[in-house]
């Protein structure tokens, strides 16, 4: 089993690496915390992280200074940024087979719910896109699998990781490392009837957590004091309860929703293995009755939360799929036919989707790396039900794995060439930077819209300018001086106005807006001092 566990995670490893840095930045969260690594890395500055040359405070540096590390080690380009997704859907993968392999017993069911995690859209969606869930996930797997080892009387350094983890996971994303950690030992104890206990090494362990969690805080807090309000009202309270402010308040019954389909279709098999098997959830000290306990307790929490966005909750999924895995070998022979079929179709539906995308002249795809994708999908599939035949649990566990990993390759190749469905302005990018080689002579204006890649791409600074779109308000109140208005202009603030129209009328601006976006009347003017303007997707460019 081990060989078979290392062989999977190796060959994940080298299909997520296989054009990972090939398609453009997505706006706005990836090409976010790209762009402030990358500032970190031309500024010199890790302890301020800087967004377009504003400090910018709103999330902890950890994920920054991973895009950061890989710059260091790939260069300022976007297999740089991503790189450590890879390494972090590994990490979270093995950790799954270890959590599931030590609840369990059983190094089958663990192995079920490792493959079951790395089929979920949800997984894949979040290790293809630089953001900070990724890595919390991670972090909170790893402290999971401390946790149990220790409780298993295992080195005492698994408790002292246990605590260092948390802190670091407090790092990249604040107090919310603390919820899902918590529920699962909450749960796991309460069903498990295992006392709570509290000794030195646990206040011992407190204070490292502490310490480590704090000490980015503490040193920005000593040269920005007015930061620590601004963390505990901004950034916590209000983002839990007034997400209105940030634009993210969604109903209750938004994950009740949305969290089947990024589960597809994983969850409907291990609600169908649930049902079979509910004898288990009632047997004296259940570990199934723990995860799905936790399972439920985080669902509502996070439910009631008013700031939701679908990536918030992949922490629960780690935990659906070591349940998975246990509700996976309750499936009969019957139904493990019936969704082999099931995932068979969806392949056969990814095919034709690559295909069509092949044979549809909007889109640009690179033909020599499609029929290899296609090939691999005929040729695998072929081996599942020939040599798989008899094995339904593995025909099934094979098909979802041929699924994400075609479904893997298939975005890559189509992302790569197509960046305006994708949301990247690398195609905008690269027009300005061929319209207007001598760069460093020229000012891109981007016009009522952050575009953070925009900046990554020219490798200078760009102004923004804000008139009434949320996204572009800045927090400036930070700033000890006024440097930052060369890169932002806020034409609700006396003074601005004038400033812009003094900008505008320089030589050699490129203004960049969004086609729907249209500029108000009193600054149409402006726009006569452009020659030339080109359609791009859902974007205009004026120079």
């Amino acid at each position: 089993m081990k060989l078979k566990l290392f062989l999977s995670l190796l060959l994940i490893f080298i299909v997520m690496n296989l054009g990972l840095g090939s398609w453009g930045l997505t706006e706005s969260s990836e090409a976010r915390y790209a762009e402030i690594g990358r500032e970190m890395i031309v500024t010199g500055d890790y302890l301020n992280p800087q967004l377009l040359g504003i400090q910018h405070f709103h999330k902890p540096p950890v994920t920054y200074y991973l895009a950061a590390l890989g710059y260091k080690i790939f260069g300022l380009n976007e297999y740089g940024a991503r790189f450590f997704l890879a390494i972090a859907l590994v990490l979270q993968l093995f950790f799954i087979y270890k959590i599931g392999e030590s609840v369990f017993r059983d190094s089958k069911r663990a192995f079920a719910g490792m493959l079951i995690y790395f089929s979920f859209p949800i997984s894949l969606i979040a290790t293809h896109n630089l953001t900070t869930d990724a890595f919390l996930t991670t972090f909170i797997l790893w402290a999971v699998y401390f946790w149990l080892k220790k409780k298993e009387g295992k080195s005492l350094w698994y408790h002292h990781g246990f605590y260092a983890l948390l802190g670091v996971a407090f790092l990249t994303k604040g107090p919310v490392i603390l919820l899902p950690t918590l529920v699962f030992i909450i749960c796991w104890k309460l069903i498990r009837k295992e006392k709570f206990q509290f000794n030195r090494h646990h206040f011992l362990g407190m204070l490292l957590c502490l310490g480590i969690s704090a000490s980015w805080f503490v040193a920005v807090i000593a040269s920005h004091p007015e930061l620590w309000d601004y963390f505990i009202q901004d950034q916590i309270i209000k983002r839990s309860v007034d997400a209105e402010k940030f634009k993210r308040v969604e109903p209750f019954w938004y994950y009740l929703l949305l969290a089947p389909l990024v589960g597809v279709p994983w969850l409907p098999f291990i609600i169908a293995g649930g049902i079979k098997k509910r004898r288990n959830f009632f047997r004296p000290r259940s570990a199934e009755l723990a995860l799905l306990l936790c399972i439920g307790i985080l669902f509502l929490i996070f439910s009631l939360f008013s700031s939701k966005l679908i990536l918030y909750i992949l922490p629960i999924f780690p935990f659906i799929a070591i349940l998975g895995g246990s509700m996976f070998y309750a499936l009969p022979p019957k139904m493990l036919k019936i969704f082999s079929g099931i995932y068979l179709a969806l392949v056969l539906i990814l095919a034709a989707g690559l295909i069509y995308l092949m044979l549809t002249p909007e889109f640009d795809i690179k033909l020599v790396f499609s029929v290899l994708v296609l090939v691999f999908l005929g040729i695998t599939v072929f081996l599942s039900l020939k040599f798989l035949r008899e094995n339904h649990r593995m025909k099934l566990l094979s098909l979802g794995f041929i699924f994400s990993v075609g479904l893997i390759f298939t975005y890559h190749l189509f992302a790569a060439q197509n960046p305006l469905p994708i949301n990247s302005v690398k195609g905008v990018a690269a027009f300005i930077q061929k319209e207007k080689p001598e760069s460093s002579r020229n000012r891109v204006i981007v016009y009522d819209y952050l575009l953070p890649s925009l900046s990554f791409y020219l490798n200078k600074e760009i102004l923004t300018v804000h008139d009434d779109n949320f996204n572009t308000k800045r927090e400036v109140r930070f700033e000890q001086n006024d440097a930052f208005r060369e890169n932002f202009i806020n034409l609700n603030h006396p003074g601005d106005a004038k400033r812009f129209d003094h900008i505008m009328s320089e030589r050699n601006n490129v203004m960049v807006k969004r086609k729907k976006t249209v500029l108000p009347d009193s600054l149409q003017y402006l726009l006569k001092n452009f020659k030339r303007v080109e359609h791009i997707g859902k974007w205009e460019v004026y120079y």
